[in-house]
């Protein structure tokens, strides 16, 4: 089910006002969002995140991978950044550091501890003076300038911007962010909702209605997105019209319930000549007309029943079939 705001979404894609929409993350708190597609979303739809994805997997949108972000386990925010922690106490304050370990005494300590001068160094513990070199142990490790403690190398982490704790990178949730602009499947399928939107803007107002496609209506749950919207004052007659390509129960009983709450008479159409079986009861109950468009937006009243799940192919793969062939 695409709804008139995704379908605008899909339509800037379409005409060439916006090229892609890519991620925006903001730095301070590091949130995700994709402004633009947002921006053209109706109230009612998910995320707009979620909104792309779905239309990746239908392959009306490709997907370029961007970058990755991980969400904190303990508070949920996004944005995580890379740090290295202390294994002792979990602190980011680590600083790699030369160490010296006195061979006599054992005394380990930085460099800067053991030197008192340039090229003299003194053991900080037992106070006797180093005349080689060779009377130390040398090694870098990684000093925790809160709890004291060293270790070879660090733990890595993933640090909250939000909580500020350091959760290891495998407890966070990782997001791939990718752009995404529409496919040439999808151009033409964007295209042949468009044309069965048109058709039916022009149906009605061939029959003397005053008709507008991406529209809103007023009903008591406020104003509602539809696909087409006509009205006739002089036979005080309405007309609301959603375009989907193979309309389901949900889509349906939406239209249903829109139709009622502005008193007009509602018509289904599917771009890909099917609708699930639950749509036609629905459709009987609601004195609901179903008509089919074909690819060019031509409008019929031959249309097939299926069952539950799709198992014929979409108008992407129809699409994608058609173009494939020689």
């Amino acid at each position: 089910m695409v709804s008139p705001g995704t379908l605008t979404a899909l339509t800037a894609l379409a005409d060439g006002s916006q090229a892609e929409y890519e991620p925006t993350i903001d730095t301070e708190g590091g949130t995700v969002s994709y402004p633009d597609a947002a921006a053209r979303l109706d109230a009612g739809d998910p995320a707009a995140f979620e909104v792309l994805e779905s239309l990746a997997k239908r392959g009306i949108l490709g997907k370029t991978f961007e970058e990755k972000v991980y969400l904190c386990p303990g508070c949920g925010a996004e944005g995580m950044a890379y740090t290295t922690a202390c294994p002792g106490c979990g602190s980011a304050h680590t600083v790699e550091t030369e160490l010296f370990e006195h061979l006599s005494c054992g005394h380990i300590a930085a460099r800067e501890a053991f030197e008192v001068g340039p090229e003299e160094f003194v053991c900080p513990d037992c106070e006797a003076h180093l005349d080689s070199l060779d009377e130390v142990e040398r090694g870098l490790r990684h000093v925790c300038q809160d709890c004291g403690s060293y270790a070879e190398s660090p733990e890595h982490g993933l640090r909250c911007r939000d909580c500020d704790d350091i959760y290891a990178p495998g407890d966070a949730t990782e997001r791939v962010l990718c752009r995404y602009a529409l496919t040439d499947e999808g151009t033409r399928w964007v295209e042949a909702q468009l044309a069965a939107r048109e058709s039916m803007v022009e149906t009605l107002e061939g029959r003397g209605f005053d008709a507008q496609a991406n529209t809103t209506v007023s009903t008591d749950r406020g104003e509602q997105p539809v696909h087409v919207y006509g009205e006739d004052d002089l036979l005080d007659s309405r007309v609301v019209a959603a375009v989907h390509e193979r309309p389901e129960r949900e889509a349906a009983t939406q239209l249903r319930d829109i139709a009622a709450a502005v008193d007009a008479r509602p018509y289904l159409v599917t771009t890909l000549g099917s609708v699930e079986t639950g749509v036609v009861s629905i459709a009987e109950d609601a004195d609901m007309r179903i008509l089919s468009a074909d690819t060019d937006g031509s409008l019929s009243n031959d249309y097939q029943v299926t069952e539950g799940q799709r198992t014929a192919p979409s108008l992407v793969q129809r699409i994608a079939s058609a173009v494939k062939q020689p």
